[in-house]
Parts: C-alpha cells; structure tokens; sequence
C-alpha cells in the first residue's frame, strides 16, 4: 500500500508524467484513424467487444459502455447505418437481440490493429526482451488493479456478463 510522503509524491508524479508522455506516442495515431473513418470512442468500443465476444447481446452492449440502454441503442444504430455491426434474433430466444460485426467491420477493426501494432513494432523494436516483459508486467499489473477496484471493466467481458 502507498504511503504518504515527498518521495512517494515526486514517484507518483513522474508516472503520471511518463504515462502522459507515452499515450502521446500512440493517441494521435489511434485518433487519426478514428478520425478518418468517423468513429467516437464509444462506437470503437462496441467494435472491440464484439470481436471479443462475437453475438454479444443488445442488453449488455449498455452494461459494458457503462451507458443507458438507450444511448448503447444509438451507438449500434449508427454502426449498423454505416455497415459496420448487423442485429440478429438470438436462435434460442427470440427476446433477445445479438449484434455480430460485419465483413466490413471486422476490415475496420484489423485496418485499426494493422496501423497501431505499425508504430507499437517500431517504438519497441529496440528493447530487449527483458525490458518488453517489465513493460508487459506493468500493464498487467496496472490493468488488474484497475479491474479489482471496479474502475476498468474485465477484459474479455466474462461470459456470465453476456
């Protein structure tokens, strides 16, 4: 557990500096691409879960953004519009609504991936293997607290979710 002090303080600081500093390496890159297949952060996130978790139902979309019902409805809306999700009728209940990616948007998600794995290669080509495992771990170890204390969703969403 963190105590208090100047140390601590001055630690802290330089992570959240360094942290800054480092999403600046990759944010314009993602922006760009967002940007120039007009898509929010929310619609990306829909994209991304349902490459995780193909047929993800209509309900959880909402749960996992963290939104409305209705605003999750709008998301889906805009990207079944622009070809990118299709709904479907669950086989075994017809209640419920599973939304799947289309051909073209699984191209957008591997046309997203393609550009930003691009850059990730080329900033961490010279690292050893050493340091590309410490930099793994504290991900790992940043991500999993973040889950623990409820302020990042699981990822993959855990099945019971779905």
């Amino acid at each position: 557990m963190l105590t208090s002090g100047a140390k601590l303080d001055e630690l802290v600081e330089s992570i959240l500096n360094n942290y800054g500093r480092a999403a600046g390496v990759f944010d314009p890159n993602r922006l760009e691409v967002w940007e120039e297949l007009g898509l929010t952060m929310s619609q990306l996130r829909v994209l991304h879960m349902l490459q995780a978790e193909p047929g993800t139902p209509a309900g959880n979309i909402a749960a996992l953004l963290k939104v409305r019902p209705s605003t999750a409805t709008g998301i889906v809306d805009r990207l079944v519009r622009d070809g990118l999700v299709r709904r479907e009728r669950d086989e075994l209940d017809r209640r419920r609504v599973r939304i799947w990616l289309t051909e073209q948007g699984l191209r957008v998600i591997n046309e997203i991936r393609t550009r930003n794995r691009a850059l990730i290669w080329k900033v961490f080509s010279n690292f050893t293997e050493q340091e590309l495992r410490d930099i793994d771990r504290t991900f790992t170890l940043l991500t999993s607290e973040a889950e623990r204390q409820g302020v990042l969703a699981p990822w993959p969403p855990k099945p019971e979710v779905m």
